[in-house]
């Protein structure tokens, strides 16, 4: 009888399990982490005994904890520290330069003043800031300001000086910097890589950088969010290393899958580590593949892409190509197709990140690859007026098809790609749905999903991106107990009404993490 007592119920709730053979319950039944039972009210007495904590759900949803498939949580964890200059906190220059401005009034002189988030396409007169703007702004503290990409950033006149950017400072490979026509004086705007930036730019101290994850962690379970896998190109044994003490000390709860970037791949190899090294709480993913961003070259060679690929492939690595045009799409189709016809080996799962653009011609042989698409539908909400401006509309259906992927049997994952965009699941959800951008306009609204083929791609299709499909990602006995519980369940609402949606608890391992105070 003890073993079939739960230390906690969830009961009288609406359950979405994402189970095909139980699809709905009313209550929950927790053993230590693990889900002891999923059944109607009536069978409570089952599972209650002397000690068991029991919470009245009062009709909320329940559904498997979100699990945000591609996303940079340290990334996250610094902007959280940045001064937030995103499209919410600044719709013009004069809105920049206050924020920096209040911010510069708080530190010494000569402290770096950090912001991020800017996208000038949503800024009045759509142009990025300039360093003289900044430079009104903040004139004695060197100031960058990094755009949401994090592709490129703005440099005031102090912070340019510092790192020896001058009129006769060469462009590096793989990225520009802007200047001004008549006198060719940089004019503050850096995009792409620069190792000047990257080296001359003091990073955040150990103390900064936990600050900052302690709060990225409590976003994070806000949302609903159990499990992420970090995905940045540049993850090596350093990274992992980092990611295992916050988790040893307790301030990481959140479960992590961490793809390794390509150059890391001798140096793990080396440390004994293999395809799902770690455990439950911190495992070792695939391989990312980003070429274009470690070169700096958008569009590397096909042998060069085969070469990395097979390399990795053969290592017994999941391998995670990064896709953001139709060109690299080919590239990387190209490349699965190669890497399997030297070595075939049984459930790969190869991985295309991001593949935010499909014609239809290219379905068919996406399917053939087998590959799963990691992809990111709030970009539809969030960056929806800049397709708008920039697609036409009748290449919209070419944009995240999530419809058609579904059609085809492509398995879709789905994520945020924080901090590109807020890490809100339940706003993915709804752009899903809904492939409305912020303003209103309809993106292909033929190529939306329910909200519960939305949810999956949260949750059970998210685990199977990460091989933890038997672990995680439904409410079944014998799963992990990853928990959320909303305040209305998203397949009862409106489209539009989903991204409005709250979560009241986020559960992981059987325990409460988070509680909204109400």
């Amino acid at each position: 009888m003890a073993n079939t007592v739960a230390d906690l119920i969830l009961s009288n709730a609406r359950v979405i399990t994402l189970n095909d053979d139980q699809p709905e319950a009313e209550l929950v039944a927790i053993k230590g982490n693990k889900i002891l039972g999923v059944g109607d009210n009536n069978s409570l007495w089952l599972f209650q005994g002397a000690r068991t904590r029991l919470i009245d759900c009062e009709g909320r949803a329940v559904v498997p904890g979100f699990n945000d498939a591609h996303c940079h949580p340290l990334s996250f964890a610094a902007t959280l520290l940045y001064v937030d200059c995103s499209p919410a906190a600044a719709k013009n220059m004069a809105d920049i330069q206050a924020l920096i401005r209040r911010k510069a009034e708080k530190i010494p002189k000569g402290k770096w003043v950090r912001a991020a988030q800017y996208d000038e396409f949503y800024l009045a007169g759509r142009r990025p800031p300039n360093r003289w703007e900044l430079d009104e702004a903040s004139p004695n503290h060197p100031v960058i300001l990094v755009h949401r990409s994090g592709n490129k950033c703005v440099l005031n006149s102090l912070a340019l000086s510092l790192l020896n950017i001058a009129r006769d400072t060469p462009d590096p490979q793989g990225g520009y910097i802007n200047r001004e026509k008549d006198t060719g004086e940089p004019d503050g705007l850096i995009a792409g890589r620069n190792e000047q930036v990257e080296k001359g730019v003091p990073p955040l101290d150990e103390e900064e950088i936990e600050q900052g994850v302690r709060l990225a962690v409590q976003e994070f379970l806000s949302h609903g969010i159990t499990s992420l896998q970090d995905t940045g190109w540049t993850n090596d044994l350093p990274h992992w290393k980092t990611l295992q003490s916050y988790k040893e000390r307790e301030i990481l709860p959140l479960r992590v899958s961490m793809l390794a970037g390509s150059d890391a791949l001798d140096e793990l190899q080396d440390s004994g580590f293999f395809m799902s090294s770690g455990n439950n709480q911190l495992r070792l993913g695939g391989v990312k593949i980003a070429l274009g961003g470690s070169t700096g070259c958008p569009h590397p060679s096909q042998e060069e892409l085969n070469r990395h690929a097979l390399r990795a492939h053969k290592a017994g690595f999941q391998l995670a190509l990064r896709v953001n045009d139709v060109h690299s799409l080919q590239t990387a189709l190209t490349s699965l197709n190669f890497v399997l016809r030297q070595k075939s080996r049984p459930d790969y799962r190869h991985r295309l990140e991001h593949c935010a653009v499909c014609p239809p011609g290219l379905l068919r042989w996406l399917k053939t690859t087998g590959a799963i698409v990691v992809t990111q539908p709030p970009f539809l909400y969030y960056l929806g007026e800049n397709y708008v401006k920039t697609v036409p509309p009748d290449k919209f259906h070419w944009f995240y098809p999530l419809r058609s992927f579904h059609r085809q049997g492509i398995k879709v994952a789905a994520s945020s790609d924080s901090p590109m965009v807020p890490c809100n699941p339940l706003a993915g959800i709804c752009a899903a749905v809904a492939r409305k951008a912020k303003t209103g306009q309809a993106l292909a609204p033929q190529e939306g999903l329910s909200p519960l083929e939305a949810l999956r791609m949260y949750t059970i299709q998210a685990a199977y991106a990460s091989f933890e499909e038997t672990a995680k990602g439904t409410i079944s006995p014998g799963k992990l107990a990853d928990l959320a519980v909303l305040n209305a369940d998203p397949t009862q609402v409106t489209p539009e009404e989903i991204k409005e949606i709250k979560v009241m608890l986020t559960i992981i391992d059987g325990k409460i993490e988070w509680e909204r105070m109400v």
